[in-house]
């Protein structure tokens, strides 16, 4: 068998041309096209892949991750879970087949959780080779009829296999590696899908005492590619679990670790919006403010972060909210620093953060009244609004690509302006009834009426008189 030896990243597909060792170590240039598929080869990085592994059958990729046809004496693996200080054992043969088993495994689920029949194993992405369909694959708990499949209950299944293998002890072994480039980033991904079931996430956070800390560290301090992203993933999942259960020691954990001036901090990392690494933060971001929506939708947990983090994220959101409507008809990106992400992401037909931004907001607004009653009554913020409504429209082009946008921001004028303006009517009326006969009250009121109406557009506050007659205010319809 050849041993191919490619000077490449692991999760990138080979150049054409790659270097054979040979036994006599002279080295000869031969095509991807020559690899015959019987051949070991190996990547960069400590990454091989194995002719037999070249699969989607589950059953075989959970016997080779977990060793469960090989004699504890030869198991020898620094992911052994029988092995003392097993981390710091050589990675051997069986090791690196675990990892390429991990792999296709996790692609394996990915798909299923989409509803997808097919995806790339480890060795097809690394030749540049198309997707393959699970069931030429190996896979074989599809139906063999030819009725429709339950991509759901296929992917429980199979997470149900990994629960009672053991899986996610080596997984999570693998996850605190930190030898071998990019296994972090795949074992997360599978831990990110294992814990879309709800019941799984909570069995993750009880036998797994610290991974929460861990993967708030990881959010702080980590690859934004290798870590930051695929840690949110988990996170958000295992949030979920939180909030639903209530486990206030774990939403402890969030605020001692200062989670929201963690991702804030990381929002406002200058380098991260270059052009090499903006469409990765557009996702970080996206992620990050989805976790903070989970963690924020209920006004207990909202007391109990500090003003300080309160105010920074309601800031922050604010900032968002202006750069959706900014004029970028002069920008030239490729000559900024910082690119508009907003902008970037919406040109480029990306889903961005903006949704989520407007409800946090809001989440917090409703808690805090005197932030709350600030932006009510601040002219530019209502300017804002009109503008956000004017350009996501539901007749305009956004709304097809992302209707949340419209959504969040009909629920936040709705919120802020217009209930408040009916409590307020009601309020006064009232009090009114308590002092004068109801036919003076109608008098007072249509008399009113005739004289100053006020826009029916619940933030202007626009009141036509005598003088102003009403036509089309511009201020609602842009920002000045």
């Amino acid at each position: 068998m050849w041993c191919i030896a490619a000077n490449r990243s692991v999760l990138t597909a080979l150049d054409q041309n790659t270097t054979i060792a040979e036994h006599d170590t002279s080295n000869c240039t031969v095509t991807t096209n020559d690899i015959d598929s019987m051949d070991i080869i190996q990547f960069a990085d400590g990454w091989y892949s194995y002719p037999d592994l070249n699969t989607f059958d589950s059953d075989l990729l959970l016997t080779t991750l977990t060793l469960r046809n090989i004699k504890p004496s030869k198991a020898i693996s620094p992911w052994n879970m029988k092995q003392k200080n097993s981390i710091g054992l050589p990675l051997t043969e069986i090791g690196t087949r675990q990892l390429e088993a991990l792999f296709n495994l996790s692609q394996l689920l990915f798909g299923l959780a989409r509803g997808e029949q097919s995806n790339y194993t480890f060795r097809d992405l690394q030749l540049g080779k198309p997707a393959r369909q699970f069931r030429e694959a190996g896979f074989n708990k599809f139906p063999n009829n030819n009725r429709s499949i339950d991509f759901f209950s296929i992917f429980q299944l199979v997470v149900n296999d990994i629960l009672k293998s053991d899986a996610i002890d080596i997984v999570y072994m693998m996850y605190k590696d930190p030898r071998i480039r990019c296994v972090k980033q795949k074992s997360l991904d599978l831990l990110t899908n294992v814990t879309t079931i709800n019941e799984v996430g909570y069995i993750v956070l009880n036998h797994y005492s610290q991974f929460l800390i861990q993967l708030l560290q990881g959010i702080r301090d980590g690859h934004l590619i290798e870590e930051k992203i695929p840690s949110l993933s988990v996170l958000i999942r295992l949030c979920k679990v939180i909030v639903e259960k209530n486990l206030l020691s774990y939403y402890q954990h969030l605020i001692d670790m200062q989670f929201i001036d963690i991702l804030i901090d990381l929002f406002e990392y200058q380098q991260y919006k270059s052009n090499d690494l903006i469409i990765y933060f557009i996702k970080f971001e996206s992620l990050a403010l989805q976790c903070l929506y989970i963690i924020l939708q209920c006004a207990e947990h909202v007391d109990m972060w500090s003003e300080k983090a309160q105010i920074r994220l309601v800031n922050y959101c604010c900032t968002l909210l202006y750069k959706s409507i900014l004029d970028n008809d002069k920008d030239d990106y490729s000559q900024q620093i910082e690119i508009n992400h907003i902008i970037y992401a919406e040109q480029h037909e990306i889903i961005h953060s903006l949704g989520y931004s407007i409800l946090i907001f809001l989440s917090i607004v409703r808690c805090r009244k005197e932030i709350g009653r600030f932006y009510r009554e601040n002219e530019h913020f209502r300017e804002l609004l009109n503008a956000m409504k004017y350009k996501y429209h539901s007749r305009n082009e956004y709304l097809s690509r992302n209707s949340s946008i419209s959504c969040a921001l009909n629920q936040l004028v709705n919120t802020m302006f217009d209930r408040y303006e009916r409590k307020k009517r009601r309020n006064y009326h009232h009090l009114s009834t308590k002092d004068y006969p109801r036919h003076h009250i109608q008098d007072e009121e249509n008399d009113e009426n005739r004289q100053y109406q006020k826009y029916s557009n619940s933030i202007c506050q626009m009141i036509e008189n005598n003088q102003i007659k009403f036509e089309d205010y511009p201020n609602c319809h842009k920002f000045g």
